[in-house]
């Protein structure tokens, strides 16, 4: 990719230029640059799932898997470098071991920001979203992990995303509630093992593939790693088979005083957080064992806790069965 080669280093200059910025910048920077994570959103959709609107988090979990499970794929795909990591003039001040383009913040921040501003379906909505976005691939270019072109392709996919999602997002709700249950669970492994196998295929041309030797001062990086997509995959799978449960079970209320939703984010955080733990510190580390570990925590999410909060007095079952759509 000889063409891509000249464009990053067209683009170091820019990238250098940046990073001399007064030093209020980085803290200011940084924390915009967690508005893009998917991590970011999974971390706020429990909260939004069981104390505000599980229609409007379902929704917002779906479109931000779809773009992080395409962006793992994309960046398989292209296996091209971030800036650091072929220039030592480009200051580190975040280290990322997958491949840089396209920008998963970017991508994400698109996505997801972009979502809440279609359900807001108000203009400060969109500029609000957008704005954000502006910021965030502004950040991944200061922080010098990655290209305005990384950036720029992120921001464009995470688009093609946001449009598909809001186009097909009703008819393919419709045709999923039509399935009988256990054809829903078939459906979500096989839907969560495509794109592991979609991961493999983006992945093999690059067989044999290793780090060429102007990376290997960036230090410990494993961009062929499938642990991204193996985790996706996971919370997949336990999201669309937990949702499909509470759909038939008659969904639940999300509503209450403050201090009922409170009591209901610390229990379940607290329990989320365990299975992550217990996941990944104390179980022997496999593809098996994440995949089935964030297929648990999607199931607790969806599912288990919003059945325990009934059971524990913290929620209430919805006053009639309503299907998310």
């Amino acid at each position: 990719m000889d063409f891509l080669d000249d464009l990053h280093r067209a683009e170091l200059g820019p990238i250098i230029w940046l990073q001399q910025s007064p030093d209020w910048a980085r803290p200011v920077l940084e924390l915009v640059s967690v508005f893009g994570t998917d991590t970011f959103f999974l971390l706020c959709l429990p909260v939004l799932y069981w104390c505000v609107d599980p229609k409007l988090a379902l929704r917002l979990a779906l479109t931000v898997m779809v773009s992080a499970a395409a962006n793992a794929i994309a960046k398989l795909a292209l296996h091209q470098p971030r800036p650091y990591w072929i220039d030592g003039r480009v200051r580190p001040l975040s280290l990322e071991g997958a491949f840089g383009l396209p920008s998963g913040h970017a991508q994400n921040g698109t996505a997801g920001l972009g979502r809440l501003a279609a359900t807001a379906a108000r203009p400060w909505a969109w500029w609000t979203a957008g704005g954000l976005t502006g910021l965030v691939c502004l950040s991944r270019v200061y922080l010098g992990v990655h290209f305005i072109s990384d950036v720029v392709t992120g921001v464009l996919l995470g688009a093609a995303v946001l449009l598909l999602v809001l186009k097909l997002e009703r008819p393919l709700t419709t045709w999923w509630r039509g399935l009988e249950l256990w054809a829903q669970m078939a459906a979500s492994a096989v839907l969560s093992g495509a794109l592991i196998g979609a991961a493999a295929l983006a992945n093999a041309p690059y067989a044999g593939w290793s780090l060429p030797a102007a990376w290997r001062s960036a230090g410990q990086i494993a961009p062929e790693s499938p642990t991204t997509i193996v985790t996706m995959a996971g919370v997949l799978f336990g999201t669309l088979a937990g949702a499909s449960i509470m759909h038939r079970m008659g969904w639940f209320d999300a509503g209450g005083p403050l201090g009922l939703r409170a009591a209901r984010w610390l229990l379940g955080t607290a329990v989320a957080v365990l299975i992550w733990y217990i996941q990944s510190r104390l179980l022997p580390q496999s593809g098996v064992v994440t995949y089935a570990g964030y297929a648990v925590l999607g199931l607790w999410v969806q599912l288990g806790a919003p059945l325990v909060f009934i059971r524990l007095g913290l929620m209430s079952r919805a006053r009639q069965a309503q299907a998310v759509h």
